[in-house]
C-alpha cells in the first residue's frame, strides 16, 4: 500500500522542545489513505507535536510520597501517600490542579504510598491503577475508588504515556517499579526495594531520568537509636529498601551518556543525609563519565521543580 504525504515544516517558539528537529510541527496537507506514518499525526488536518515528558516529585520519604508525571495533557499521580488535602496542596503548589489527573499509580499498599486515596478520589473522578493484589489490600480502606488493574511486565498506554510496571523486592504484596516513555524520552521509577538484581536493570536501561531509591546509610541505620534492631533487619534485608551504595551499584550498571537526570528518593530521616546520598551519587557519577547529569534529591516536605526527563 502506497501511502503520500505532502509535508509542510513550521517553526516556532517552543521552550519545552530542546533541538531544532523536535521544534517543528509536521502538518499534513493530504494523505491517500489514513495510516500514520514516520511519527505523523493522520491526515484529517492535523498535527503532530512529539510529547515532551516531564516530572515533579511532589514529597518522598516514610512520612508520604507522591510524584507527577506530566506528557502533553496527560497527567499521572504515581502514589498518593499524604492525605487528600495535603496531595492537593502539593499539586497546586506545583500547577496542577487534581481535577487534571489521568489516573493514580500505586507501586505498593504501605500507608505512606497510598494514604489519601480514599478521601481524594472520594472528591476527585480519578481512577487508580494497581495490581490486582495490591488493589485488594488498598480496597479495603478506599472502597468506593474506581479501580484498573495492571500486570507486572505488560505495559498498557494512559494518554500520551505508555507505563510499563516491573516488580521490585519489598516486604509488600505485590510491589512494582515504572517505566515510563513517550516516543521521545523515558522516565525510570524505582522506590521501596531491597535489592535491584539484572531484571530491574534491564526495564532501567537507557532512560533518560531515574527516580531511585537512595533510603540509608548502614553505618547510620547501624548507629541510630530511634531505630529497633527487627526494624535495622527489615530495612536492611533484601526485601526491605537501597542503601545509598547499592543506588550507586544500579546507576553503574545502567548508565549511559544521554542519561539527563537522577533523583534520589525516600531518604531516612534517621538513617542517612541528603548530603551523603548525593556526595556517593555524584562520585558514582563522575566516575562513570556522567558529570554533567543533574543530580536532585527529593525530600519529604518540600516539592521538587518540574524536571524534563530529556
Amino acid at each position: 500500500m502506497q501511502v503520500h504525504y505532502v509535508v509542510t515544516s513550521i517553526h516556532f517558539n517552543a521552550p519545552e522542545m530542546s533541538t531544532p528537529y523536535w521544534k517543528k510541527v509536521f502538518f499534513i496537507c493530504s494523505c491517500r489513505e489514513k495510516k500514520h506514518g514516520y511519527g505523523l499525526a493522520p491526515f484529517r488536518g492535523r498535527y503532530y507535536i512529539p510529547r515532551m515528558m516531564q516530572f515533579c516529585v511532589l514529597g518522598s520519604g516514610s512520612g508520604g510520597n507522591a510524584t507527577i508525571v506530566r506528557a502533553g495533557e496527560t497527567v499521572l499521580l504515581v502514589d498518593a501517600g499524604f492525605s487528600a488535602a495535603r496531595l492537593r496542596d502539593k499539586m497546586k503548589s506545583a500547577g496542577v490542579e487534581p481535577d487534571e489527573l489521568d489516573a493514580i499509580l500505586l507501586t505498593h499498599e504501605h500507608a505512606d504510598h497510598m494514604k489519601g486515596v480514599h478521601q481524594f478520589t472520594r472528591k476527585h473522578a480519578v481512577r487508580v491503577y494497581a495490581t490486582r493484589h495490591t488493589a485488594m489490600c488498598v480496597q479495603e480502606k478506599a472502597p468506593e475508588a474506581p479501580w484498573a488493574y495492571f500486570e507486572k511486565g505488560q505495559s498498557f498506554r494512559i494518554g500520551d504515556i505508555v507505563i510499563t510496571p516491573f516488580p521490585t523486592y519489598h516486604d509488600a504484596v505485590d510491589p512494582v517499579g515504572f517505566k515510563f516513555e513517550t516516543e521521545r524520552s523515558s522516565l525510570g521509577f524505582i522506590s521501596d526495594t531491597g535489592q535491584a538484581p539484572g531484571c530491574i536493570a534491564e526495564y532501567l536501561a537507557m532512560v533518560d531520568s531515574l527516580v531511585v531509591e537512595s533510603n540509608y546509610d548502614p553505618d547510620m541505620l547501624a548507629a541510630t537509636p530511634r531505630r529497633p534492631w527487627p526494624l535495622k533487619q527489615r530495612i536492611a534485608s533484601a526485601h526491605g529498601h537501597l542503601s545509598n551504595e547499592q543506588a550507586c551499584d544500579l546507576l553503574r550498571r545502567i548508565a549511559h551518556g544521554a542519561l539527563k537526570n537522577v533523583v534520589l528518593a525516600h531518604l531516612s530521616a534517621e538513617s542517612n543525609s541528603p548530603a551523603l546520598a548525593e556526595s556517593l551519587m555524584r562520585d558514582t557519577l563522575h566516575d562513570m563519565g556522567l558529570a554533567s547529569t543533574s543530580l536532585f534529591c527529593a525530600s519529604q516536605d518540600s516539592c521538587l521543580p518540574w524536571i524534563r526527563v530529556c
